[in-house]
């Protein structure tokens, strides 16, 4: 089980947010888990257990909103996802170095540093393609869990801390720093860098714009 200081220190978001993410209500979420598209661990929050997601899990699900808008059905997603996967010698985290499309039902998957991969319809055969879309999904994601026009301090980098937000320049995570202020201490003992604006942004990120979401 991971501790709370585990979880200080790695991207893990409330299902608020993951909502957020997907633009829809938390509730659809649970047609998603039928399907085993989101696969969320339980973690115990205040005196509860609730669903939380990393960073990765984020950007899978504006993935699969990507897709579901260009209609895929959910079960070619898994089918797709899986097929990343077995052709990657079990490795869960392949689709994340792809170039993902749909074209007339079909999902295509392209791997820039594969040849050999070039190109596979993960859903349903071989054919070729030449669109791609993937990559900007993580700059997409990057700006709805951090918005630049409103927290110049914080930002998120997928090699930093798994994916948590952290203040800009440090691995110093936003979470960590909401934990000294909860526990009542100065955040400037723990972490002597920081400065008072630092600190207010941070609360507000934590308190308002996470917590809102």
């Amino acid at each position: 089980m991971k501790t709370q200081e585990t979880e200080n220190a790695i991207g893990l978001y409330s299902a608020k947010t993951a909502a957020r993410v997907a633009r829809i209500r938390p509730q659809s979420f649970q047609a998603w888990q039928k399907a085993n598209l989101l696969r969320p661990f339980k973690s115990v929050i205040g005196a509860q257990r609730e669903n939380v997601y990393t960073y990765d899990d984020l950007l899978l699900i504006r993935l699969i909103v990507r897709l579901r808008e260009q209609g895929a059905a959910p079960k070619s997603i898994r089918t797709a996802l899986d097929t990343i996967v077995y052709m990657s010698d079990g490795n869960g985290n392949a689709w994340k170095k792809a170039h993902i499309l749909l074209d007339d039902g079909v999902i295509v998957v392209i791997f820039p540093d594969k040849r050999e991969w070039n190109l596979v319809a993960a859903s349903r055969g071989s054919q070729k393609m030449a669109e791609v879309f993937f990559p900007e999904l993580i700059d997409e994601l990057r700006n709805e869990l951090v918005p630049s026009d409103r927290f110049k301090h914080i930002e998120i980098d997928p090699e930093i801390l798994g994916g948590a937000p952290v203040i800009k320049g440090t691995r110093i995570s936003t979470r960590a720093v909401m934990s000294v202020l909860e526990s009542g201490d100065n955040p400037k003992d723990a972490y002597p860098s920081l400065n008072d604006e630092q600190i207010a942004e941070v609360e507000d990120y934590e308190n308002i714009f996470l917590k809102a979401a």
